[in-house]
């Protein structure tokens, strides 16, 4: 057995994982692979130009790209996408032993592993996320868009591009939002607003071995394949020969070199979410109204969003006792402030309730979890113009998910976390996600504990996320993207 590295190297793990880009814009291409050898010599391109941008890439210099014509890009492939691309058989069957939903793709888990049922069903989603289309995942970013039109047409231009990929027409666009009526934005770029009008971006995972350090930082084979996880378990050891020899893997691929493939690379699932803020807007009027009390109305309406989210208007957690919002002339505080705290102190859910959206897509330490974390990075931007600029057109989120285990995190999170009734021995409500959930039964209800009160309930729930698209992508090392574009018959 090969002991993996403590450290992931930064120089081969792509950046989208760890860090993201503080950038306003965002393109993601959903490729179909058409002629693999050609296909293959586009990827190698990107590799050979060091397009592909790296962890070990600072921020300033991931900035100063535009200077050479260059958006930050990354890359991933369907297994659809890996088996177009004629990669070799050992490493497919390594993917279809350790990485099942992977191999099926997300819709043919769409219904029981993701809760996409109705009109979120797999056979509503946008054809380009159909599996015999969706191949490879470019994504690439930028402050405006018109360095992405620019960036997109270059691309274009390389060789192999249009020979060998089809969809360059239909990219999927998004971009930041940061106007709230009345607070006032610090000139930082850490404040981001999606379309429900929650803060965004706030609560990312850190990856031990990558800024910044803290002491909450997890494990690396929570995201990267091939190291040690929060439960010193790595799933991502690859022996040869296996207990019973696989004719497949024995001559071709020694034990070191399948290990090398997979190791710094990472699961990755682009989802659109389509938003019903017109929906949305009118249920929390309606609770507003029903909760009554001293406060005026518009910061009855600050406290329901807070309680659905579990986070005020800025960002701020909800505590116990907290009734009025924070004061808006304070604007934002930064993000790094927003983070340290694990439901410790709330217990029994009078600040942040189970059911609020924080507390079931990261519950931390919470002590009613009795089961192991399931942590997930988050990058995302919304797509869309803002509603009240035109509440005609669709909007909604890109979010793009990253992990070790689709079955384990990614899909744990919606299907169990996100879709069930909500964890915590006081609570009586059994609505979903009050934000993003398949909500069915209009009479399922919300819970807000109060002590000395009463107990307040929402119901009426909506569906206010219609999910349009979803796909799994493996994000693999650089030297591994490499060698996926040189597999096969080689290029002319």
């Amino acid at each position: 057995m090969i002991a993996p590295p403590e450290v992931p190297d930064a120089a081969e793990v792509q950046r989208l994982i760890p860090y993201g880009y503080v950038l306003n814009c965002c393109r993601h291409f959903v490729l179909q692979v058409t002629q693999s050898v050609e296909a293959r010599r586009f990827i190698g391109k990107l590799v050979g130009k060091g397009m592909i941008t790296t962890a070990s890439v600072h921020t300033k210099d991931v900035m100063g790209t535009k200077e050479k014509r260059r958006c930050p890009l990354n890359i991933g492939f369907t297994f659809r996408g890996l088996e177009k691309l004629e990669l070799e058989v050992p490493y497919l069957r390594v993917f279809e032993e350790k990485a099942k939903a992977f191999v099926k793709g997300a819709s043919a888990r769409a219904a029981r592993r993701l809760a996409d049922s109705g009109p979120s069903a797999s056979l509503c989603w946008d054809e380009r996320f159909e599996p015999d289309r969706a191949h490879v995942l470019l994504s690439a970013h930028a402050d405006t868009q018109e360095e992405l039109e620019q960036f997109s047409e270059n691309l274009r231009r390389m060789a192999g591009a249009n020979d060998g990929l089809d969809g360059w027409g239909q990219p999927l666009d998004g971009r930041h939002l940061t106007k709230v009526d009345g607070c006032p934005l610090p000139e930082n770029r850490d404040v981001r607003i999606e379309h429900f009008g929650f803060r965004d971006g706030i609560s990312n995972p850190v990856i031990e071995g990558f800024p910044p350090r803290r002491n909450k930082a997890h494990a690396p084979g929570e995201f990267l394949l091939g190291y040690w996880n929060d439960e010193k378990f790595n799933p991502w050891l690859l022996v040869n020969p296996w207990p019973k020899p696989d004719p497949w893997l024995l001559p071709l691929n020694p034990a070191p070199k399948l290990t090398e493939f997979f190791r710094n690379g990472s699961f990755g699932a682009l989802r659109k979410l389509e938003q019903d803020v017109g929906g949305f807007r009118a249920s929390v009027e309606k609770w507003s109204i029903q909760l009554g009390g001293g406060q005026d109305l518009e910061k009855r309406r600050d406290y329901v969003r807070a309680k659905l989210s579990g986070r005020w208007w800025n960002g701020a957690v909800v505590q116990p006792g907290q009734i009025d919002p924070p004061a808006r002339a304070l604007g934002y505080p930064p993000s790094s402030e927003l983070n340290n705290f694990d439901f410790s102190e709330d217990p029994r859910a009078r600040g942040c309730p189970f059911g609020a959206h924080i507390r079931r897509m990261n519950p931390r330490n919470d002590p009613i979890v009795p089961f192991r974390r399931r942590p997930l990075i988050r990058r995302g931007m919304p797509y869309g113009p803002e509603f009240d600029q035109d509440p005609g057109k669709p909007r909604g989120l890109l979010g793009l998910y990253f992990c070790a285990s689709l079955e384990d995190q990614f899909e744990h999170l919606l299907s169990e976390w996100g879709d069930a009734n909500p964890m915590g021995p006081d609570n009586r409500g059994d609505s979903k996600d009050p934000l993003v959930g398949n909500h069915q039964d209009p009479r399922a209800f919300f819970d807000i504990p109060v002590p000395g009160e009463a107990l307040r309930q929402l119901d009426g729930f909506n569906r206010y996320v219609t999910t349009r698209g979803t796909l799994y992508a493996f994000f693999p090392s650089v030297c591994t993207i490499g060698r996926i574009a040189r597999c096969g018959a080689p290029a002319p």
